[in-house]
């Protein structure tokens, strides 16, 4: 090795490789090699007998994307995708999962670099609603991804992306006859009526729709207020009058000026209570939120049972449940929680089992987000990822600490 020169560096290595010492070969690109990387590379591809040996050296090296390159000239496209993400690379390693026929890979590779449209194009295929709908959501294309979401039978997401249509949007009238719809199912009349009357009042498409006037005063008859929804329906007779003057300036009547806009979906301020989300973005919590399923739990139930694979997290909206450790004298109760608790955060981040069984002592409702939807979420939010896991990290330091204290 001493007599090793930048002028014989590339064919001592490939040497080297020949010969199976692939430490040696590596310890020699490491120290030496940067100067002459593109031309060894380039003689490896032409040799394909060492193209494996190559690409195992580069990879040795840390060298992920010339170790990607040839794995992907080798024809070994799962490899090479592998490496294309190690090597931070979204667009070569959806290339190579596409190539290796793992389509659905690549879509999450594309979510994650920002590529969310052909993403959202390859999950439609793929007939996975629910990623087509987050895919979308990233875009910012709402109609599209609450359909999505709607077909994933997912009716909470759908009404949060439904919520973020822009207000003078034309997709906005569409988008709140839907958000009636699902509000008055959910028992949220006043709340459907609060956001009717805003877009007739604010939105100058609404206030031109008829059937949006006809909606309200459906709704108002249900509320037992017929004074505004008769005057809603004098106002749909005037507009379909009127048809043939689409550019006269008309006014909402006084019926839909009586509410104030609803807040957004009050479930969601419960997520970002929970300390390990503590310094997501809004887009990334509202993402996360999308996630996750609503259930509800009977006096008795068990919410989280004990020794279980990692039943992901669950963040309690309502009602009161009790914490029990198991173990062999029986269980022990070690705490009462209630709205706004969240559990099993541990479990899934570490992919451990439960230690602790969790009983709804009242009827309960909550959210869960599983594991493998966190783990999706972790795939398609690289910076999100890094943030809760630092958390993590921080929290774990914090409780190692308080345990030592004397």
């Amino acid at each position: 090795m001493n007599f090793v020169t930048e002028r014989n560096l590339i064919s001592v290595v490939l040497r080297l490789l020949q010969e199976g010492d692939l430490d040696t070969a590596t310890e020699l690109y490491e120290t030496r090699g940067q100067a002459v990387a593109d031309n060894l590379l380039a003689k490896i591809q032409a040799n394909e007998a060492g193209v494996a040996m190559g690409a195992k050296m580069f990879e040795q090296a840390r060298d992920y994307a010339r170790a990607a390159k040839l794995q992907e000239h080798a024809r070994q496209f799962a490899e090479g995708a592998r490496l294309w993400e190690e090597a931070g690379d979204s667009q070569g390693a959806a290339r190579c999962w596409k190539l290796a026929g793992n389509r659905g890979r690549a879509a999450i590779v594309l979510q994650a670099s920002g590529s969310g449209e052909e993403a959202a194009s390859i999950y439609g295929d793929l007939q996975q609603p629910g990623r087509q709908a987050a895919a979308l959501a990233r875009e910012s294309r709402w109609l599209e991804a609450a359909a999505a979401y709607c077909e994933a039978g997912n009716s909470r997401a759908e009404l949060d992306a439904l919520r973020a249509v822009p207000l003078d949007s034309p997709e906005r009238i569409p988008a709140v006859k839907r958000m009636a719809q699902l509000l008055a199912a959910k028992n949220r009349s006043q709340e459907a009526a609060q956001i009717l009357a805003e877009a007739l009042r604010e939105n100058e498409h609404g206030r031109l729709d008829i059937d949006l006037h006809e909606i309200l005063a459906a709704i108002f008859d249900g509320l037992n207020q017929a004074q505004h929804a008769d005057r809603l329906r004098l106002r749909a007779a005037r507009l379909r009058a009127r048809e043939t003057a689409p550019t006269a300036e008309l006014q909402s009547p006084d019926a839909v000026d009586t509410q104030e806009t609803p807040p957004a979906d009050p479930d969601f301020r419960f997520l970002k209570q929970v300390p390990i989300f503590a310094r997501l973005s809004l887009e990334d919590m509202r993402d996360l939120f999308r996630l996750m399923t609503e259930e509800s739990w009977r006096p008795g139930q068990a919410i989280i049972d004990a020794g279980t694979e990692a039943p992901g997290l669950v963040v309690l909206l309502e009602g009161d449940a009790e914490v029990y450790a198991i173990d062999r004298g029986g269980q022990r109760h070690l705490n009462s929680v209630g709205a706004g608790a969240h559990l099993g955060e541990i479990s899934m981040l570490t992919h451990s089992r439960t230690t602790a069984r969790v009983t709804a002592s009242t009827m309960c409702r909550g959210l869960r987000l599983t594991r493998e939807a966190f783990e999706e979420f972790l795939d398609t939010h690289a910076m999100a990822a890094l943030r809760i896991y630092r958390l993590f990290s921080e929290q774990l330091a914090e409780r190692v600490r308080a345990l030592s204290a004397p």
